[in-house]
């Protein structure tokens, strides 16, 4: 178990993570460091990559350490990208299945093998309260209600799902509201609870394709709504994405699938 990673190098692995269902899923590519490397050429890396994360994961004892890079920053959190490492430790370093433990800026995430090819993570539950609707300053359609979702997001509720997928954005407006994510979701959806889109332009990030820690905030709406703590979502980008949750007191394990598309070497 200890020698997982040794002789590997900077091997590097591009991940689809939330596919299924005509759902491309979101990509991250997942780099196992061999050595330490500092945060310019961890953000150089990723911003050569592009993708919309870049995780960076190391062996430390018995856990591994992740960090998650978009092309511009470094995040506290990231849900698509933490599954995408899971996926990684599990079927392509071949570490028993089990509990997986992260070390992260989020404190230890935990992950695992779940039935039916899912993987589970758990991410920590945000806090939601309502806010009045003028904050959003126009920046999105026909918002019915809004809330904070945790620190740094706003949650905004549409009526359904022809008007989630027809919002009118004004992206240097959405610039401008004082959150890192702004997440967009209605009741329903093809197949499922609820469908949302995400918008992160001070990540650099225009549209997200899958956002697995806007279920943070989407579970705790959710059950306040309906009072069931479990729900499905489909994220509406372009490349679509599936994801699962249950809610518990201080935590959302949120679940889904994830394919490796290619993997390789970085010679950086």
């Amino acid at each position: 178990m200890n020698n997982v990673g040794a002789g590997f190098g900077h091997r590097l692995w591009w991940v689809d993570a939330f596919i299924g269902d005509q759902a491309r899923g979101n990509p991250a590519v997942v780099i196992l460091l061999e050595r330490a490397m500092s945060d310019e050429e961890l953000q150089l890396i990723a911003f050569e990559l592009g993708v919309s994360e870049t995780a960076f994961v190391r062996r430390v004892g018995e856990q591994w350490s992740l960090r998650w890079f978009t092309p511009t920053v470094e995040v506290d959190l990231c849900g698509h990208a933490t599954l995408a490492t899971l996926h990684v430790v599990l079927s392509e370093l071949g570490v028993p299945s089990g509990e997986i433990s992260f070390q992260t800026r989020s404190g230890v995430l935990t992950g695992r093998a779940l039935p039916r090819g899912l993987l589970g993570i758990d991410l920590p539950r945000s806090y939601i309260e309502p806010l009045d609707v003028s904050v959003l300053n126009g920046a999105i359609g026909n918002v019915r209600e809004i809330y904070q979702a945790g620190a740094r997001g706003v949650l905004c509720v549409v009526d359904d799902y022809d008007e989630l997928c027809g919002l009118h954005v004004d992206h240097m407006g959405l610039f401008l509201i004082p959150a890192s994510l702004v997440m967009a979701v209605c009741p329903g959806g093809p197949g499922v609870d609820v469908s949302v889109r995400v918008f992160a332009p001070r990540l650099g990030i225009t549209e997200d394709p899958v956002t697995g820690s806007a279920m943070c905030a989407i579970a705790p709406w959710w059950a306040e709504r309906t009072g069931s703590p479990t729900l499905s979502v489909r994220q509406a980008s372009a490349r679509g994405g599936v994801m699962h949750a249950r809610l518990f007191e201080r935590n959302v394990e949120v679940a889904g699938h994830a394919r490796t598309f290619f993997g390789g070497d970085l010679r950086a």
